[in-house]
């Protein structure tokens, strides 16, 4: 008997005099504008009370408005701007006074806005160099237009184009809470001016168009945005001129093969 009495007493010190201990803590999470989140904390001990501290970023201070029976925290926006973060820790008080702190959780605010897809091009001849200036975006994807694509998430890819023509260029734009896309037609034909030994004129134009040159024109086509040759003519001369009243009213490329190359040039047909 005097044996079963000593255990209770050991059992009884032990239990009455050893520390909280915290058997789950606090779990870090991502929250949005204007909504809230559940902090929770779980501690074995006798007559426990809990404070939950935050940290902004100069030191844990006390939560006032956490009650010292509670072991759950809710954490709302309070007005602040994304993206934005804090941390929080309870400590648990059994009724001897002792304490233990929990692990930090971090609670981060995100706007929890999709993406909104948008890009600025610079370019040197047909190299053309671009920016992503898209809102929110937290992964890009690019299309160039011209059969190559880009997927490394660069905010700043450059392309050389080879060739002056018109693409139509494309950025993907993509974050947790959706995506977006953007596009630009980018005119390079506009960008390779005609040789100062060649004329183009009228442009805008009406019915025909004049070509003279200084030396002699090997061939002149005229392409419509779609690449499709409308008018082509060889073995020309120095002064030519070109019936165009069949072709409708936009934009055309003209493409002037000489010894000096290729050279492109824009008009407009009235």
């Amino acid at each position: 008997m005097k044996k079963l009495l000593l255990l209770f007493a050991v059992l009884f010190s032990f239990t009455a005099f050893s520390q909280p201990l915290i058997t789950s803590n606090p779990q870090s999470v991502t929250t949005c504008i204007d909504s809230c989140v559940m902090l929770r904390v779980a501690a074995n001990g006798m007559n426990l009370s809990y404070q939950w501290q935050e940290d902004n970023g100069s030191g844990y201070t006390d939560v006032s408005f956490a009650l010292g029976t509670n072991d759950t925290l809710v954490v709302c926006d309070s007005g602040q701007a994304a993206p934005s973060s804090a941390d929080y820790r309870c400590v648990v008080v059994d009724g001897n006074g002792d304490s233990v702190t929990s692990n930090a959780a971090t609670v981060t605010l995100d706007s929890c806005l999709a993406p909104i897809a948008d890009f600025t091009f610079t370019f040197d001849q047909a190299n053309v160099c671009f920016t992503n200036t898209s809102i929110n975006a937290t992964a890009v994807l690019w299309n160039f237009g011209d059969g190559s694509t880009n997927s490394s998430n660069l905010n700043d890819p450059c392309n050389d184009y080879g060739t002056p023509w018109y693409f139509d260029v494309t950025i993907y734009a993509y974050n947790d809470h959706g995506s977006d896309s953007k596009t630009i037609s980018i005119d390079l034909v506009g960008l390779e001016e005609l040789s100062a030994a060649f004329s183009v004129f009228p442009n805008p134009m009406n019915d025909f168009v004049n070509v003279t040159s200084d030396q002699r024109i090997e061939s002149i086509e005229i392409i419509d945005l779609n690449g499709r040759v409308l008018i082509a003519q060889d073995n020309l001369e120095r002064s030519n001129q070109i019936n165009v009243s069949n072709l409708a009213i936009g934009v055309y490329t003209m493409v002037i093969t000489s010894n000096e190359g290729f050279m492109f040039h824009k008009l407009v047909k009235q």
